[in-house]
């Protein structure tokens, strides 16, 4: 059973998880690529491979109060799954991996205890964060309203809201006169390294029925977990990562619905939530059989809608 593996958290689950997420990506790149195996196909699929382990970790350490054997196990075979059910990640670029990781060290910020929040240190650095990705991309100012997650459990709040006011202008004069310096401009343009993507843009519109359906059940999952976790738990003791993993998700939602990425991607901001709560969902299935039943469910449901759209096979 391959669920058992992933129920620790151990080398020989981190070394499946690559090899899943290598083959997945793979997979997806020879499907997309209308069943060829191009010159760089082995190299992407790598590349890409690595930084879904380091967004696996950091995600991990987010949920993870003290170490254990047993935080982020789940998150080891949800990511590779969803790289199957997603298979629209070819508008990837070192700019929306900068993206990425920013808002997962926000995650890592809006996960701690209540009680164990600093005013002063934490929102500078969410000021920081938050002020660089609207820097990228304006729309993606729409973050700061996860704010809102934490600040109205926090006594000092006077304090808080200047220290994010503080980072906010730090990191505005820092973008804005690195901007300048290299561009010649105050405002934001992407340099060609930043932009150019890792993985070459197929000339197909892949569906999005799949990955569309997977995400509005993670919302549902999100939802009914919070809920359960509300009631067994005090609210200085709640971390705010799984409601800003939730808030995340909704505002890919979104940036889906009004067109707000800055080239033809559709879903890409969803992917590292929808994955994170497929893997809470894998915590929560007890029964070693289940587990198995809804790994493959999704496993073939990916593999065969892959293959359809992509008229590697006809049904």
């Amino acid at each position: 059973m391959i669920t058992k593996i992933f129920k620790r958290l151990s080398v020989s689950a981190i070394i499946t998880c690559f090899f899943l997420s290598f083959s997945a990506n793979l997979f997806v790149l020879f499907t997309r690529s209308g069943g060829y195996f191009y010159d760089q196909i082995f190299s992407q699929a790598f590349i890409f491979s690595l930084n879904i382990i380091l967004i696996i970790i950091l995600v991990s350490f987010s949920q993870a109060r003290r170490f254990n054997l047993r935080f982020g196990a789940s998150h080891l075979i949800s990511f590779p799954l969803c790289i199957i059910l997603f298979g629209q990640g070819h508008y990837l670029n070192p700019q929306k991996l900068i993206i990425a990781f920013s808002l997962l060290f926000a995650t890592n910020i809006m996960s701690k205890e209540i009680s164990k929040i600093d005013p002063i240190k934490d929102f500078f650095a969410l000021g920081l964060i938050f002020s660089t990705i609207t820097y990228l991309n304006f729309s993606l100012s729409l973050f700061f309203l996860s704010i809102g997650l934490v600040i109205i459990y926090i006594s000092k709040k006077k304090e808080a809201l200047i220290s994010l006011l503080i980072g906010v202008v730090a990191a505005s004069s820092i973008l804005i006169t690195i901007s300048h310096a290299f561009t010649g401009q105050i405002f934001y343009i992407p340099p060609e390294i930043l932009e150019k993507n890792f993985f070459t843009p197929f000339n197909k519109e892949n569906s999005e029925l799949i990955w569309s359906f997977t995400a509005f059940i993670a919302v549902i999952i999100s939802i009914v977990l919070k809920q359960s976790k509300f009631k067994k738990s005090r609210y200085n003791d709640l971390g705010n990562g799984e409601n800003f993993m939730l808030f995340w998700l909704i505002i890919s939602f979104i940036f889906r619905a009004f067109e707000l990425y800055q080239d033809k991607s559709l879903w890409l901001l969803s992917y590292i939530p929808t994955a994170f709560f497929i893997g809470k969902f894998f915590e929560v299935i007890k029964n070693d059989r289940n587990r198995e039943i809804f790994f493959f469910s999704l496993f073939f449901v990916g593999v065969i809608s892959n293959l359809y759209r992509n008229k590697i096979i006809l049904i």
